[in-house]
This record gives C-alpha cells, structure tokens and sequence, in this order.
C-alpha cells in the first residue's frame, strides 16, 4: 500500500483534520511534467507534506511517475474527497488550470489551492506569494484585502464621510422628499432586504423611485433601466442624478455598508446568481458599497458577470487610495449624469 494511498489517509498519526490545520499536509499535484516533477522533488523534501500523487491528461504507462498519477483533470474533484487532500498545487499548462482552481476554491472552502505561476501571470499579478524550496506559488486562498489598521481607517472614513455628505446634502434631500409625495401617493423612503458582509441580510433605505405596487404583478425582478414603466417620472430623474441613493448614508453610520464596495444585492438574486456564476458569493467578504468599480466603470444594465469581474478587482485589490478615486469618479458622475 502506498503512502498517499486513499486507503491509509485517514489513519495518519501526523494528520489533525479536526480544525482545518494539517501537521502532515496531504498534497495533490495537478500536472506531471518538468514543473510539476520539479514541484514534487522539493515537496519530499519537506517533512510537513506527503505528496499523494499527480493529475496529468497526457502522462503514458512509461511516465516515471505513472504508479502515483492518479487520474486526469477531469478525476480532480473525485481525487480531492478519495484521497483526503489537503492542499491543491497546479503546475501545468495556464490554458485549464484556471478552470481547476476556479471549481476547487468554490466547491471545497476549506481546501489550499496554490499555483506555479506563468511569466505573465508573475508579472501582472500582486501575488501572496508562497514557496516550496525556491519555487514560486500564488496561494489564491490566502486572506486578502485590508490590513486591520487600514480597515479601520476605512470605517471611520466611512463614519466622517456620510455624516458631512448627510448634513450637506440635507436640503437636496428635502426637495426630493416633498417631489416624491407630490408625485405620486406612497411613502417616501423605500427598505428592503439585502445581502451584506459574510451573507448577512439588512434593510438598505434609498428614496422611492418606483410606483408603490411595483412588484405586486410581476414579481421580483432587476429593473431594466430608464426605460422600466415601474419608475416614476421624479424617480427617473433621482436615479440620472444618484439622489434615490442619499438616504444609504444612514447605512453607512449603522455599519451595514461602506462608502465604496460592491453594491448589495437582493436574497432571492444573490441565491440566483451564486447558483450560476462562479465566485459570486465572494463579493460578500467585504461590505457592500453606495458605489463601487462596476458603478464607475460599468452601467445600470451592466450584465451580472461583467459585474462580477469589477465587483472582484475590488475585494482581492482593495486599497483606500482605490476607495479614493472611485469617490471622486463617482462625485463626477453626479454632476454630469454619466455612467448611469
């Protein structure tokens, strides 16, 4: 019986799956040529990993390492449980292996996923960077964004932000309040369920654009822009301007938001979309935003995939210089109408 064999892991004295931590770390190669030999060289020489075996498409009966291959790329996800593995390191051609990485993050949480980059990946990338002797690897599992310092300088730009921009905005806010009730009948503040940070559900409060019995035939469903027949005619005109999102301020203060970040989304679209997009729910590693990247650089209809992309630039490269500028690119966009 071999020592990465799925028959022995779990009887491994060195292993302790109990909390996530692994002493004796149970590692899969995905890829068996010159890098990923070269990988398993130095993989062996490190006491803390058993190298269970490879993954190769290619690999023939009289690859030197044929009695560890132990399937294909297709076999991947059947390996990870059969084998008990803790840790993923690819080291194969970059036409698949983003695919592979991609499945695994999502559909194993607690599964190491790490990468021999490419040149061009090491060169456009800002890698958390891990090594095994002297070869590189991009943990595309490592924590990500703000260092605790700069988190809480974000919240308490947050916290000074919304305050000065709900005091200045305060006579703006009167208008489109009295506009609103002259309108049309109903309420002048709309809440509604939202997904913020780690999943959890809040009451976002925008001004009312839409007719009161908006959904009551139709369900829900995403607006579909300046020419959605549930928008009112002042509604219209708050979204042009970005006015219906003044009243998110209060949000801001409370903590269910921030002043930039991915904009929240409803339940019933989050469960759609995390169902049918990869990575969707990754977004909700940070608070949500009154306006984002996909905001500044996207558009109201901007598909949800395309979305996506932008919404992730910002969780994985967060800074507050970048929260900076979409401010500023955003306050842009009020005074012109753009980009809406």
């Amino acid at each position: 019986m071999k020592p990465g064999s799925a028959e022995n892991w779990n009887a491994n004295p060195n292993s302790d799956r109990s909390n996530g931590r692994c002493v004796n770390i149970r590692v899969l190669v995905v890829g068996a040529g010159e890098e990923g030999l070269e990988l398993a060289r130095r993989l062996e020489s490190r006491p803390q990993y058993t190298l269970v075996g490879f993954l190769d498409d290619e690999a023939g009966s009289n690859h030197p390492e044929s009695e560890r291959i132990l399937g294909t790329r297709a076999d991947v996800l059947r390996v990870v449980d059969e084998f008990g593995i803790d840790e993923v390191m690819v080291a194969q051609s970059p036409s698949w292996h983003q695919k592979i990485a991609e499945d695994l993050v999502q559909t194993h949480p607690r599964l190491k996923v790490k990468v021999v980059p490419s040149l061009y990946e090491t060169m456009i990338a800002k890698p958390n960077l891990r090594t095994v002797d002297d070869v590189p690897l991009l943990d595309l599992t490592a924590p990500t964004g703000l260092s605790y310092p700069a988190r809480a300088v974000k919240r308490a730009m947050d916290i000074v932000v919304s305050t000065v921009l709900l005091t200045v905005s305060s006579p703006v806010m009167l208008v489109a309040a009295v506009a609103i009730k002259a309108s049309t009948p109903g309420p002048i503040l709309f809440r509604q369920d939202r997904v913020g940070r780690n999943g959890r559900i809040f009451k976002v409060i925008k001004f009312r654009t839409m007719y009161c019995d908006a959904e009551a035939r139709t369900g829900p469903v995403l607006s579909t822009g300046a020419d959605d027949p549930r928008v009112t005619r002042v509604g219209r005109f708050l979204r042009r301007v970005r006015m219906d999102e003044l009243p998110q301020f209060i949000n801001v203060l409370l903590g269910h938001m921030s002043m930039v970040g991915p904009r929240p989304e409803r339940p019933v679209f989050v469960e759609k979309f995390s169902e049918r997009i990869i990575g969707y729910n990754d977004r909700h590693k940070v608070r949500p935003g009154i306006t984002g990247l996909a905001q500044v650089y996207g558009t109201y209809l901007t598909d949800p995939h395309i979305k996506l992309r932008y919404d992730l630039m910002y969780v994985y490269n967060q800074s507050l210089w970048m929260d900076m500028r979409i401010l500023f690119q955003t306050m842009i966009e009020m005074m012109t109408g753009a980009g809406s």
